[in-house]
């Protein structure tokens, strides 16, 4: 529903106006390099000052138009058990840095009727239960501004840590401790973590959507990366500094890639990929792929291509997840990265005690086997080598190339514009996890890791926006009409 009233930002734009002028004389006369780049920013700030000043008047003018509260607040009891808490006063942090305090309605949970526990017993229940309508409605969560909560995320996904994502944000004025940044980031990356296994379960269940994806040619893939996770030791001593012991072991957090590429195998630009990682298992890896193909229409896809290396996992799972999405086996092509499989034929070659050139002579034969996809006769060198005290070594990497025969055609596939490696998914993993999450000295809850995975994934496939705006609406359902409902999975 529209806001009634128009704020007034003429004096506003005068004390704009005003500072502008009391200002000039010392910028014109910063006529050096270091003093011209010093304007550039006192003139930057002073804009963001004016924009903070406006988005503060259409914010507070918004909060007191009583008829629109009063919807929004009816509209958000309809949604849950809540009763009046009466009005609260809020302090937003805004985009450039600047904050602004409203007085909005709170909801609080409505638990009368149900049984509490006894007065004096057990500890008071976890806080944050309650709901400011009106906020919510504009996306204000977590007491800063829609805007300002997308870059704050933005920035600390994308540093390398949360130091040089504060630098990043301080150079626009909007620095808010390190504390207040991570809860931030933790607490939209938890948020998004639990909508998105929502928005999961209701794909696996229902029909799937005629998306993007029809009349292309798909290809997924999926690799896992490495973290330490921070895992707090119970019933030991604290450190002499006060701190808890904790254990750091590794974890692999997978990744998820979906693309489509042309008939000569290149990747579409106008179409985004898809990228998306989970801490969870195998399965829920796939079921996170089976959501992904369902929603986007790869049931209707002229080709699905699945891309990976030899791990078991992938391949025993790929005709069940094209099964579940709707699309038929002949429309499905398995390929084993070529990089990977000669890497495997290095290992087999490395394992034998012989000069330069003979290991040269026998990997230019292998690789010439390979690459035509004569399996037979691939295997018949490999067993020419197992012979001796290096059987055992060689021998082991034999049922690698004897499994996989049929996904290891790479002339035919060439031919076919399929592609033949996995560079899509290991540089995702890269970006995605190893430059961020994989750090030295750097340890990971795991309830933190969890939720910093969608928000650098949506950011490196360039769907970040999408990401937050289809967050907030999920937060807020009540507060949005159905005809501009934003999607996840825009082309």
């Amino acid at each position: 529903m529209p806001n009634r009233r128009t704020p007034d930002v003429s004096q506003i734009v005068k004390d704009f106006e005003s500072q502008l002028r009391e200002r000039m004389d010392g910028w014109m006369s910063a006529r050096t390099p270091t003093g011209f780049r010093e304007t550039e920013l006192e003139i930057a700030a002073a804009a963001r000052g004016l924009a903070d000043e406006v988005t503060a008047k259409i914010l507070v003018t918004m909060a007191d138009d009583g008829q629109w509260a009063e919807e929004v607040v009816s509209a958000a009891r309809t949604h849950g058990p809540y009763r009046g808490g009466g009005h609260r006063p809020v302090t937003v942090t805004l985009l450039g840095g600047k904050s602004v305090t409203l007085r909005v309605k709170y909801l609080k949970p409505d638990r009368r009727g149900l049984q509490g526990r006894p007065r004096g017993v057990g500890r008071r229940g976890k806080g944050g239960a309650g709901l400011y309508p009106v906020l919510a409605a504009l996306g204000i969560w977590f007491a800063v501004s829609p805007a300002a909560a997308a870059e704050i995320c933005r920035q600390v996904a994308d540093s390398d840590s949360v130091r040089a994502g504060r630098e990043a944000l301080n150079r626009r004025g909007l620095d808010l401790g390190h504390k207040q940044t991570l809860r931030i980031v933790n607490h939209v990356g938890q948020r998004i973590v639990a909508q998105r296994s929502a928005w999961i379960e209701k794909a696996l269940d229902g029909p799937a959507v005629d998306g993007f994806l029809a009349g292309k040619r798909v290809v997924i893939a999926t690799d896992g990366g490495r973290l330490r996770e921070r895992v707090p030791t119970r019933g030991r001593r604290r450190e002499a500094t006060g701190h808890r012991r904790y254990d750091t072991p590794w974890r692999e957090p997978k990744v998820i890639v979906i693309y489509v590429i042309d008939e000569n195998g290149r990747p579409v630009a106008e179409y985004r990929p898809i990228y998306d990682g989970t801490l969870g298992d195998c399965d829920e890896t796939f079921q996170m792929l089976q959501a992904y193909l369902k929603q986007a229409g790869a049931h209707l896809a002229k080709e699905l291509i699945v891309v990976g290396d030899g791990a078991k996992w992938i391949w025993g799972r790929v005709q069940e997840l094209a099964a579940s999405v709707g699309v038929h086996p002949d429309r499905v092509v398995e390929v084993i990265d070529w990089y990977h499989a000669i890497e495997t034929l290095h290992e087999i070659a490395g394992a034998r005690s012989w000069d330069d050139a003979s290991k040269r002579r026998w990997m230019k034969r292998a690789k010439r086997l390979l690459f035509r996809g004569d399996t037979e006769g691939l295997l018949g060198e490999i067993d020419q080598l197992a012979r001796g005290r290096n059987a055992r070594a060689i021998s082991k990497h034999r049922d690698y190339f004897a499994r996989n025969g049929e996904r290891m055609q790479y002339r035919t596939f060439k031919s076919n514009g399929v592609p033949l490696g996995s560079g899509a998914v290991e540089s995702a993993v890269r970006r995605i996890v190893n430059m961020r999450m994989k750090a030295n000295g750097t340890f990971w809850l795991e309830v933190n890791a969890e939720g910093i995975l969608p928000l650098r994934s949506f950011l490196k496939s360039g769907r970040f926006d999408d990401l937050i705006d289809w967050s907030l609406h999920q937060a807020a359902p009540w507060s949005s009409t159905s005809s501009n409902t934003p999607e996840l999975l825009a082309a």
